[in-house]
């Protein structure tokens, strides 16, 4: 499946609603990524979650164009999550229960 563009509305909403500047973020649910690009460079740490191992492959093929030390993919469940307490400042997570 194409990586489709969010819009321009999901943007701006998600911006109004959180600055991931210098933050440590995880994405629960990231997909291909379409919403963690925008974003992601931004924080000092995104973690872009998702238990779809063929979306977590669109999402690296995409970044493979915007290396970033700060940007890691994962394969997982957000239900079982295995990090640290205190890990990160911010979740963002949109469409997974669609």
């Amino acid at each position: 499946m194409p990586l489709l563009e969010p819009s321009a509305l999901e943007l701006k909403t998600i911006r109004t609603l959180a600055n991931f500047s210098g933050q440590r973020v995880i994405e629960i649910g990231a997909g291909d990524g379409r919403l963690s690009w925008p974003f992601a460079l931004e924080a000092a740490l995104w973690i872009a979650l998702d238990p779809d191992a063929e979306e977590v492959g669109a999402a690296a093929s995409t970044l493979r164009d915007q290396t970033s030390p700060t940007v890691r993919l994962v394969v997982g469940d957000g239900r079982t999550l295995c990090f640290p307490d205190e890990t990160f400042d911010l979740a963002l997570f949109t469409w997974s229960l669609c």
